[in-house]
């Protein structure tokens, strides 16, 4: 098989040299950016592999390429952008780290809706630092990727379950908090707010008039622990 193998951040980055010594694997191109994959002729290739993009890829790579990716989240509501920050901040702890297809069949297309398919999936565990859960998305990713190439094309692909909540993708003003915000919330909320938003993330930070205090790494005991 020859595959491209896309990815930007360096959890991603890191799972690349697992697919490349996949025993199916005969050609690996990396890419960290879409202009390099549309350089290359996407006809002559079997996959693309995306690790850590949620964005649509456009028809003009999907029409020409089977394209999947992988996705850290297991309900709909989080198929939006930002799913790793918003499940910490709804205070989920387990999540479900899935493959992905970017094609949606004919019929969702025509309704302009979403009819999501997933196929292997593994349990990701949203605790801790944002290093550590990077560190269980390359772990998993190599894991989901491996599976998928073990069984491909028999892959079992599955609807994703539709839901009618929609938790809009953050943007960086919802990094900053007010004083305000401080005062109402708990150390637990300031805790999971402030380490869903530590590197490779913008950090969230406490604005003021005098400037802002950036947060970049924070740690948390709960009473009587």
């Amino acid at each position: 098989m020859k595959v491209i193998f896309w990815a930007y951040r360096q959890w991603g980055i890191d799972v690349y040299e697992t697919v490349e010594r996949h025993p199916r694997i005969e050609k690996a191109v990396f890419c960290k950016k879409r202009e390099q994959v549309l350089e290359l002729p996407l006809e002559d290739f079997d996959l693309l592999l995306t690790c850590g993009l949620s964005e649509e890829l456009g028809e003009e790579i999907v029409s020409r390429i089977t394209a999947i990716g992988v996705h850290c989240a297991e309900l709909d509501r989080y198929s939006y952008g930002t799913p790793i920050q918003l499940q910490i901040l709804d205070g989920i702890k387990y999540t479900k780290h899935r493959i992905f297809s970017f094609t949606y069949d004919e019929e969702s297309k025509r309704a302009h809706t979403h009819n999501r398919l997933y196929a292997n999936e593994v349990v990701l565990d949203l605790s801790g630092n944002m290093s550590d859960i990077c560190e269980q998305l390359t772990a998993t990713s190599k894991v989901l990727f491996n599976q998928y190439l073990d069984e491909y094309p028999n892959n079992v692909w599955r609807s994703w379950p539709e839901e009618d909540i929609i938790r809009p993708k953050r943007s960086p003003k919802d990094s900053c908090l007010s004083k305000e915000d401080l005062a109402n919330m708990d150390t637990e909320e300031l805790y999971n707010f402030f380490r869903c938003l530590e590197a490779p993330y913008p950090n969230g930070y406490i604005e003021d008039e005098k400037g802002c205090l950036y947060i970049e790494r924070v740690r948390y005991k709960k009473k009587g622990q």
